[in-house]
């Protein structure tokens, strides 16, 4: 995307390892820290500059602690984007809008927010929690065993 908006810095920001494990622990070091985010850039092919987080997450717990949020920020560091999932889509339609409003029309901004849907493949994020070994697969599924039961328990209310 980079490519299609360069007035535009895009940057990467390494916070926490989401699923540890066996095979990829969680950080105990910052050297181990700069090793992941080494990893993480050459196997997912990450060709933008990745910032590492400190080992306490400072950045991490200032911008709202999810694990994959993206924000676009004004030259000052005001946020003008902020999804709590990253949309490669919906971040090129943003700056798309906000290049249009650039054209010497004067504009006023405003918040708005709203629920998205994304599309998923269980079974690739499954085979990328078993690279980073057996604890990080047992935990993914009991988090998602507790998910379901908080949904089941919420629609049962609204009944």
């Amino acid at each position: 995307m980079a490519e299609r908006f360069p007035r535009w810095g895009w940057y990467f920001v390494y916070t926490r390892e989401a699923h540890p494990g066996e095979h990829l622990p969680a950080h105990r070091t910052f050297d181990a820290k700069l090793a992941a985010a080494r990893r993480l850039r050459d196997e997912a092919g990450i060709h933008r500059p990745i910032l590492v987080d400190d080992l306490e997450g400072t950045v991490h717990q200032a911008y709202g602690l999810l694990p994959n949020m993206s924000f676009v920020l004004a030259r000052g560091g005001q946020i003008i984007y902020k999804a709590m999932w990253t949309s490669a889509v919906r971040i090129a339609e943003y700056l798309e809008r906000m290049e249009r409003s650039r054209g010497g029309v004067g504009y006023s901004p405003f918040y708005t927010e709203q629920v998205e849907v994304r599309g998923a493949d269980p079974e690739a994020f499954r085979r990328r929690l078993a690279v980073n070994g057996p604890s990080a697969v047992t935990e993914w599924d009991r988090a998602s065993e507790i998910w379901a039961a908080r949904a089941r328990a919420a629609r049962a209310v609204r009944v």
